[in-house]
């Protein structure tokens, strides 16, 4: 029998939580040391492109194929292959530095295969969730699990920025591996609830197009769907274009990006910690749909503004609403979604809501270059509300974003099925006990 009692329900998943926001901060200071390697060795942008894009296309792609693994591989195997496979790349692109073979071909495809394993992070932990937690718990952990998100913006630049100059790329990616070691540690440590479900298992493929098909059947799930397709949708125009909309506006000030930057890091754990301890209103539609308001809010002004003093305020603003709509969303979908369906369900339902933002991402940068530009170069409406040159264009889509955001808001007010969702949960339960 053990000695050391394993921690267990809330507090186990405390633990997991502190892993993977250490296994994060590690991941975003590598790639901060990465980006100026890459900048100091090409002085091009559009190697960032294709890393980013590398990452964000195996990880919609494969979404729904990892989700039907997850309903199947023991839970802590799924939990750790993230950060396992994370681990070794860093390995190997650290041994490729010191032999100075360091090259982009590489780190194009180590972003891929990244991206590919990092689609089980979302679904095993969305189930982790579920079997090591009761109901009326799901809303504070959601918001402690935002903070793997929202710290690590905030610490990594921070402590990568100042390392780098002490340590060098090669040191910090060794912070990195120890982080990621720590990580799978606290997987293995915590005590993690194996649910046996005796089902009829479909093949793979049949699994993964499983959690398509039960999306579309449950009509209100569908609709809070929408929600949040439609907002990721209008978002991803500006939110892809941060970093140029702020360095545009302020003459290619840093230290107003990393001081704005900063301010957003700070909203999400300020959100995180008040959705862990709070956990939302009792209906979490009210929550999800006041912070999806509160966000659209603060697009408009972000849009408009020249102050920093303004753009932090709301700033800060929307990293909390993020949270909460985001944590609210989550816990909606898990109180429904009978435990044994969830990581099908949960990995179609990211592929949805990613798939509407690959489009944004990908002719954002075109629309505002070839096309939005022009109109902000001349003396007119758009130029005199918005300002002159790329920031302001950005500033444009940004506010185009909150009013489209909150418009959205006022149709799921008046939409049933939204604001029913949560009533309809235990009608949901019953059926899927009964066939």
């Amino acid at each position: 029998m053990s000695l050391i009692k394993r921690p267990k329900g809330f507090k186990g998943f405390t633990f997991l939580t502190i892993g993977q926001i250490l296994s994060f901060a590690g991941s975003g200071m590598t790639q901060f040391g990465l980006g100026i390697w890459i900048w100091k060795t090409t002085h091009n942008a559009t190697p960032f492109s294709i890393i980013t894009f590398a990452f964000f296309v195996p990880n919609m792609i494969f979404s729904t194929v990892a989700g039907a693994l997850v309903d199947r591989l023991p839970r802590k195997i799924s939990l750790v292959l993230p950060d396992l496979s994370a681990g070794i790349v860093t390995i190997i692109t650290l041994i490729l530095f010191l032999l100075n073979k360091l090259n982009l071909p590489f780190l194009y495809i180590a972003s891929f295969v990244s991206g590919a394993f990092n689609t089980f992070q979302w679904p095993a932990y969305s189930v982790t969730i579920s079997s090591m937690l009761s109901k009326e718990e799901y809303g504070r952990a959601n918001g402690l699990f935002s903070l793997t998100e929202s710290a690590p913006a905030l610490i990594s630049p921070i402590a990568s920025g100042f390392l780098y100059s002490i340590i060098g790329l090669h040191g910090i990616m060794l912070i990195d591996i120890i982080t990621f070691i720590i990580a799978i540690s606290m997987v293995f440590l915590v005590e993690i609830p194996q649910v046996h479900i005796e089902e009829k298992r479909e093949s793979i493929l049949r699994d993964a197009v499983f959690g398509f098909r039960y999306i579309f059947y449950k009509r209100s799930l569908l609709y809070l769907l929408m929600v949040f397709l439609l907002t990721n949708f209008f978002g991803g125009f500006w939110n892809t274009l941060f970093t140029p909309m702020i360095l545009g506006k302020f003459n290619g000030s840093s230290v107003i990006l990393g001081t704005v930057e900063t301010i957003f890091g700070v909203g999400g754990i300020l959100g995180g910690i008040i959705m862990s301890v709070w956990g939302g209103a009792k209906k979490k539609i009210k929550t999800l749909l006041l912070g999806i308001f509160v966000g659209g809010i603060s697009e408009i002004f972000i849009g408009l503004s020249y102050s920093v003093t303004v753009l932090s305020l709301f700033g800060l603003l929307m990293g909390i609403a993020n949270i909460f709509a985001n944590a609210s969303s989550q816990s909606i979908w898990q109180s429904i979604v009978p435990l044994n369906l969830q990581g099908r369900v949960f990995s179609a339902r990211k592929f949805i809501a990613q798939f509407a933002s690959a489009i944004p991402m990908l002719v954002s940068g075109p629309l505002v270059d070839n096309v939005l530009s022009k109109y902000f170069n001349s003396n007119n409406l758009l130029s005199k509300t918005f300002g002159i040159g790329k920031g302001a264009s950005i500033g444009f889509l940004a506010f185009l974003s909150g009013i489209l955001s909150v418009f959205v808001v006022i149709w799921a007010v008046r939409n049933t099925y939204v604001m029913s969702v949560e009533d309809l949960a235990q009608n949901y339960e019953v059926k899927e006990a009964l066939t």
